[in-house]
């Protein structure tokens, strides 16, 4: 019974570390006039992809003419917006987030990345929901907004009908489900499964000493 606690602990351990998901967030370097400010780009990513070293994705959802399809495991979520003046407004906003029940209406999503040693991405994203999309293309890990449009009159829309020329880097931000802990901060409480394998692992030390001892 303590072998297979043991091995249920280990298990649980292994499937901790190995769900982490990595999130990029853009980081403007140099604005563009012909832009509005308060752009906002997050991908989330699987560790599994992001360990293969490079993606190429390609996702289409036409289910309004019954083409319906999100038959891939990397990208788990995309999410771009420009900030309304007031904070709260979110313009153009792109939310695509895998495994999500699929909408009846369009989702056109390309990319062609390549994770960097430096945590940042370099390549190229497209992305179009039928009413605001956007292109963006990198030199290295510098990106550059190619085009962005949205049928919506503020953010890339009536106000700012040629949006081009943002630049700035897609940089790794956190992982999600095992947080890193910046340098000098208060070790950890141990994560439940770790409490439970230590347990586990003492009682059945315990209990090969008494065999011993009695034997």
């Amino acid at each position: 019974m303590l072998r297979k606690t043991l091995c249920l602990a280990a298990t649980a351990l292994f499937v901790q570390a190995a769900s982490a998901d990595v999130l990029y967030t853009w980081q403007q370097v140099e604005h563009s006039p012909s832009m509005p400010d308060g752009l906002h780009l997050e991908l989330v990513l699987t560790d599994a992809a992001v360990a293969k070293g490079t993606l190429a994705l390609d996702v289409v959802n036409e289910c309004a003419q019954g083409y319906c399809t999100q038959q891939q495991d990397s990208l788990l979520a995309l999410r771009y917006w420009y900030a309304g003046a007031n904070g709260t407004q979110q313009w153009n906003r792109i939310d695509y987030g895998f495994g999500d029940e699929t909408r009846y209406g369009y989702d056109n999503l390309s990319m062609r990345l390549e994770f960097l040693p430096d945590g940042r991405l370099s390549g190229a994203i497209r992305a179009n929901d039928g009413s605001s999309d956007f292109y963006l293309k990198s030199d290295g890990a510098l990106f550059t907004m190619l085009w962005a449009h949205s049928d919506q009159p503020n953010g890339c829309g009536f106000a700012y009908s040629s949006c081009a020329g943002e630049r700035g880097l897609l940089s790794t931000a956190a992982r999600i489900g095992a947080p890193v802990q910046p340098e000098g901060s208060p070790v950890p409480e141990p994560a439940s499964p770790t409490i439970l394998g230590i347990g586990a692992l003492a009682a059945w030390l315990a209990a090969r000493l008494r065999t011993r001892a009695y034997g």
